[in-house]
């Protein structure tokens, strides 16, 4: 038995028939991947009468990264709160002071919004292994996560054409069973949770079809706002109230910054 444990080897990409190449992670795959996942570049080889050719940034923000908020921003704040999502935590079309992330802040407690347009669970799992290791949250016990989930469905993916992508188009989605973007989903879920701590996270949603025993809030449309119809002012004062009574009855707000 012992020659023939020598001679087997596992079968390679192209032997499966997975790739033409001749190793399933060119050089090309690398380089497309890391420009992708760790500068937010996007690459494309030809060019037609729709697309661009060439490299270009992820349209990740309307105007500029929301991270650092302009007035409660104290990196030293008894209590730091960091938001994640999709446009709707990033604020699309509203001004930074009446998102629902600035809305948490006052002189007591420091805001980052790291909200990103049409991105996934994945992506904000991404981003919460950035922001644990940037801002030493392993270290100390002042801060918490408040976490949007869009659709279950949206993840990072490359296209037919190998173009980067901040979300699987509804066309990709419909192919797979429901089975598996629910496992999808319970897997970031109970990644997170497990890593960060339950009781270190607000769990949200807009997405109805999201199993509500896993959740905590749900971001609501009171109004719209803007060409995109995103959530206006009301829902996101509103969403900020109902994260602030998690907050206090959990004894991170007190009663008067509530």
């Amino acid at each position: 038995m012992n020659w023939i444990n020598k001679l087997w080897r596992p079968q390679t990409g192209k032997e499966i028939g997975l790739t033409k190449e001749d190793t399933f992670f060119t050089k090309k795959v690398l380089e497309y991947v890391h420009k992708y996942y760790y500068d937010n570049i996007q690459i494309r080889e030809k060019a037609d009468n729709i697309e661009y050719l060439g490299e270009r940034p992820l349209w990740l923000s309307q105007n500029t990264s929301r991270e650092v908020d302009p007035k409660y921003n104290d990196i030293n704040a008894p209590l730091q709160i960091h938001t994640f999502g999709d446009s709707w935590t990033y604020g699309w079309d509203i001004e930074q002071e009446r998102t629902f992330t600035h809305l948490l802040g006052d002189e007591n407690t420091s805001v980052w919004n790291h909200g990103a347009g049409k991105t996934g669970l994945d992506y904000a799992a991404k981003k919460i292994a950035e922001v644990y290791q940037k801002y030493k949250h392993y270290e100390n016990n002042n801060f918490l996560y408040v976490i949007t989930v869009p659709h279950a469905f949206r993840r990072m993916h490359f296209d037919e054409q190998n173009i980067g992508r901040r979300s699987w188009a509804k066309e990709n989605a419909i192919k797979e069973t429901e089975y598996n973007h629910y496992l999808y989903f319970l897997h970031h879920y109970e990644l997170l949770n497990s890593l960060v701590g339950r009781d270190k996270i607000i769990w949200g949603t807009w997405d109805v079809e999201i199993p509500h025993d896993k959740m905590d809030i749900f971001f609501e449309i009171h109004d719209f706002i803007g060409p995109t119809h995103h959530p206006g002012p009301i829902g996101h004062r509103k969403y900020a109230e109902k994260i602030k009574n998690i907050l206090k009855k959990n004894g991170w707000y007190s009663e008067e910054q509530v």
